[in-house]
């Protein structure tokens, strides 16, 4: 059976929503970080773009930058990784989605696993201390990178609902969180942004928030129903849908066209059932931040994905 294509131009419009919110986001990272997440940010776009346009054209005599796809996955994984990590970590997650969860497939739109989901996930795996261990911010915006002197460890929120601990709901902790003044990746802490986010898709490709309602909105509810600390389940819920990359991955990786079916309900119900996957995950595994394996999950999950297609460009069902 092949795998279901989408067209040209909707991986290209995808890819270029991709660019776009992941530049904005990457203003407030550097502005969070400082020229640690530049240099994190130029890295591995770098690795991308390099990898994928002499790859391609050597092995399959054709190049697939036009669609900004290696643009989209090196952003991706840079601001899934905290400003701090050693300077070879993106560069190796980038590398390792162009040449091994993309190439063998030909393009994004054939690839069975999310390219920069596999990215990251291969370094989350490679380098567990460096991916997941987050520089204290301060004023300064000054992060040293992890290992060297002067590195001070931030505690996330996900390391405060696995001890029990509460944020404090008041004007400064909620000022924090829409901020992004907590320890975290470089472009998933600041709250207000990811609205910005939500904004932007509800103007430009609103068909795509359906998927990230339903993982949202599982995810919510299961914090609800499951809360992992004694200050209420509303607490719970704000923590838990803050924490990390929860609302990145649903905004901007869950939804991916080439993965993600297109008719609403099948779209709700593939996001409800990430949503839920994403939250066990976090109550059960020793991993620091298992978000994104959902999305590999869910690829590997959701069997629509495979059938035969009579042309290209055929939307999944």
């Amino acid at each position: 059976m092949q795998k279901t294509l989408i067209s040209q131009k909707d991986m290209l419009s995808y890819n270029r929503d991709t660019v776009l919110i992941c530049l904005a986001l990457s203003v407030v990272g550097i502005y969070l970080n400082g020229i640690a997440a530049f240099y994190q940010l130029a890295l591995s776009v770098a690795a991308a773009v390099l990898c994928e346009g002499i790859s391609f054209r050597l092995i399959l005599k054709k190049s697939s930058l036009s669609d900004l796809g290696a643009l989209s996955t090196g952003l991706v994984i840079a601001l899934l990784l905290p400003a701090s990590a050693p300077l070879y970590v993106a560069p190796t997650a980038s590398a390792f989605a162009v040449l091994i969860a993309k190439l063998p497939f030909g393009d994004g739109r054939n690839a069975p696993f999310l390219p920069s989901a596999a990215g990251f996930c291969f370094a989350a795996m490679l380098f567990p201390k460096e991916v997941f261990t987050y520089p204290a911010l301060t004023d300064t915006a000054s992060v040293v990178f992890f290992g060297q002197e002067g590195f001070v460890k931030g505690t996330t929120l996900l390391e405060m609902l696995a001890t029990g601990n509460s944020l404090s709901v008041n004007i400064f902790g909620i000022s924090k969180l829409l901020s992004g003044r907590i320890p975290g990746a470089a472009g998933t802490v600041s709250v207000l942004c990811l609205m910005g986010v939500f904004g932007y898709l509800a103007v430009r490709a609103p068909k795509r928030l359906v998927c990230s309602l339903g993982f949202l909105l599982s995810a919510g509810l299961t914090a609800f129903a499951f809360p992992r600390i004694n200050s209420g389940r509303l607490v719970s819920v704000i923590m838990e849908l803050c924490a990390s990359s929860l609302i990145f991955v649903a905004l901007i990786m869950i939804n991916n066209p080439v993965n993600c079916p297109k008719k609403p309900f099948k779209a709700f119900l593939y996001g409800a059932v990430g949503g839920v996957i994403a939250m066990l995950l976090r109550y059960f595994s020793a991993i620091g931040d298992p978000t994104v394996f959902t999305v590999l999950i869910m690829n590997a999950l959701w069997v629509c994905n495979f059938r035969t297609v009579k042309k290209e460009g055929e939307l999944n069902g």
